[in-house]
Order: C-alpha cells, then sequence, then structure tokens
C-alpha cells in the first residue's frame, strides 16, 4: 500500500493490482483530503479486483456495469442500471456476494412478485440479477449462482396484446388532422417500425421507385440528449417494402416541408409528442387506447389475417428469428384443428 501527501496538502494513493484478466496494471488516485480516505479507496478497489467472494454485491455491480459498458447501447446500459438500481441493489447492495443464498433470492424473488410488476418485467429483473452472479461465478470465483438453483419467476411472453383492426385504425386516423402525425402513424400501422426507427428515419431512407424503406438507425434519447444508434439487433438493420399508395403519400408530405434536407429526419418531433398526439386521436375516435408500440402490434396482426407466413413476418418487423415472432403472435394464428379433423376424416 503506498499513501502519500501531496504538495498541495491533499493525499493520493499509488498501487498495483491484477485484473480479472490476469494482468498486472498500476493504478494511482489523487485528491483525497484525508490519508483515511485515501487508504480506504485502495482497500475498497483492491477488495473489488481481487478473484474471490468477499465483495459485497454493489462493488460487483460496479464491475458488471463497467462490463457493459463496451457491449451494450447507451439505452440499454441506462435501463439496466435503473433496474439494478431500484429493483435489486436495495436488497442485496451490502451483502458479501458468497453469502447470498436460494433462499435470499427466494424471497426476493417474492416481494418482485407481489410488486404488481408485469409477469414479462418480473422476468427481465430475474434475469438481470441472473447475469450479475453469472458475472461473478465467470470472473471472481463465485461457487455458484443461486439464481439457476432457483429458477425464473413471470413469464416470458404476455399473455394478451393491444392491437387495432383495419376498421380500428381506419376510424382513428380519420381524426388526426396534423399531417406530421397522419403520416407518422399511416408507416407505423402498414410498416410496423418501432418508434425510435420511425423517429430516426430520412428521406434518403426510402427508395421511392422501387418502394423499399431502409431501416438502418434508431433514435433514443440518452440522459435528456438525443442521439442517433443502430438499430437494436442485427435483424433489425431491414429494407420494408411500401405499398405505392405509402409512397405517394411521403412524396406530398416531404413536398410540403419548408426547406427541408433529404438527410434529415422527416419527423422532428420527441416521443412524448407522438404519444399525446396518439392520446388524443383515441378520445376523439372512441377506438380503444393503445401504445405506440401496439401499432408495430397491429401491422402484425394485420398481416396474420392477410394469411402471411411467420417467416415473412419476422423479417417485415426484423425479430431476430421465426421463434420470437410466434412466441408474440403465435395466438393470433386461427386454429387449424378443424381442418385436421376434415383431411383425417376423408383418409377412412
Amino acid at each position: 500500500m503506498s499513501v502519500n501527501k501531496m504538495s498541495n496538502g491533499k493525499w493520493y494513493c499509488s498501487f498495483y493490482y491484477t485484473d480479472w484478466q490476469g494482468n498486472r496494471k498500476r493504478k494511482k488516485k489523487e485528491g483525497f483530503v484525508t490519508q483515511r480516505e485515501a487508504k480506504a479507496y485502495e482497500s475498497d478497489f483492491l477488495n473489488k479486483m481481487s478473484l474471490n467472494c468477499s465483495m459485497t454485491f454493489s462493488n460487483l455491480v460496479k464491475l458488471y456495469l463497467e462490463d457493459c459498458e463496451t457491449r451494450l447501447k447507451p439505452t440499454t446500459l441506462i435501463n439496466k442500471t435503473n433496474i439494478i438500481n431500484y429493483r435489486i441493489a436495495p436488497y442485496f447492495n451490502d451483502i458479501p456476494i458468497s453469502n447470498i443464498t436460494p433462499a435470499m433470492v427466494r424471497k426476493w424473488q417474492n416481494e418482485i412478485i407481489n410488486s404488481g410488476l408485469a409477469p414479462t418485467t418480473q422476468r427481465y429483473i430475474n434475469c438481470i440479477l441472473s447475469a450479475i452472479l453469472t458475472f461473478a461465478v465467470k470472473y471472481y470465483n463465485l461457487t455458484f449462482n443461486p439464481v439457476s438453483r432457483v429458477g425464473s419467476i413471470g413469464k416470458l411472453k404476455a399473455e394478451n396484446i393491444n392491437f387495432w383492426t383495419l376498421e380500428e385504425y381506419k376510424q382513428f386516423i380519420g381524426y388526426v388532422d396534423k399531417p406530421m402525425y397522419k403520416m407518422m402513424f399511416e408507416l407505423f400501422f402498414f410498416t410496423g417500425l418501432r418508434c425510435g426507427e420511425l423517429l430516426a428515419l430520412t428521406y434518403n431512407d426510402i427508395d421511392t421507385e422501387n418502394g423499399i424503406l431502409s431501416v438502418n438507425k434508431s433514435l433514443a434519447t440518452v440522459n435528456g440528449k438525443t442521439i442517433i444508434q443502430t438499430p437494436k439487433t442485427a435483424k433489425s438493420k431491414r429494407k420494408i417494402a411500401l405499398p405505392p399508395f405509402i409512397i405517394k403519400h411521403l412524396q406530398e408530405y416531404v413536398k410540403h416541408l419548408y426547406g427541408y434536407e433529404p438527410g434529415a429526419r422527416l419527423f422532428q418531433i420527441k416521443r412524448m409528442g407522438v404519444t399525446n398526439a396518439l392520446k388524443k386521436a383515441c378520445e376523439l375516435s372512441g377506438v380503444k387506447k393503445i401504445r405506440i408500440h401496439d401499432l408495430r402490434h397491429s401491422h402484425a396482426s394485420l398481416l396474420i389475417n392477410l394469411n402471411f407466413s411467420p417467416t415473412l413476418i419476422a423479417d417485415r418487423l426484423g425479430h431476430e428469428n421465426v421463434t420470437t415472432t410466434l412466441n408474440i403472435y403465435g395466438h393470433l394464428y386461427p386454429s387449424k384443428q378443424a381442418e385436421v379433423v376434415e383431411k383425417l376424416e376423408k383418409l377412412q
């Protein structure tokens, strides 16, 4: 341990440590008011870096999130950090990770279940705790992941999804008066774009001659700042065929945008503005209230009713695989049981 006083009267610590990859590194930290603070910082840092299970859960979380910074999109990292801070850390923060037992995890799970959160949210929160402790198993010699022993909670998919039929959409759109909102809701319903994908859209992303919309970016808000980032997943980068009537409407919309440059965003608005416009038109039209994301569900439902295959729908929505599509929308497909019975009967 090397703690010394600086010329300005403050303290610093300088020491070597071995990171979780086995690399020996030097660490120096200045500006401590007292010698005790410098020693405490060094001790805490070395405790986090040591390959043992004596570190507290809060120190493990710091290491876990530092590792996530290079692997996750800013929006995903913020969402994960918020869940840890509000749903996980208050329960486990001061406990050494080696002392976290399956019984503790089970009790925490019961609190999450009784919190009133949606079953899909419960499952997501549980997965985050499991990921943190799996990180400790891999890199900090934790013997086992207690979450794995206890099992999961919640559900992988929602029991019900909200969506509009074509008739409900037509009733709704008749009460949207502003051209920007009308164009946005039309694209939502007939393309299945995510909100961030649509808000990042430029006219350069649309091949009007061939009727193709290219999804290659997404808009997000991080710490109050608007950023453009890559789409949600690799499969989210996709090309969506547009019917001629949407191409025509887009051309008319752009024609009336004053001073518009094709590389600029088509819709200069924040997500909350879209949400408010959706809510207002729902109230005026009398159709049931849904979220922006439910317009994506509405598009999928429309394609299912038009007898398109799950594979095509998965490609159009940018799902990683057709299993995702079937997990979300499988129950919307009409039952074929009667058809099976009929064909079996003909075999006799």
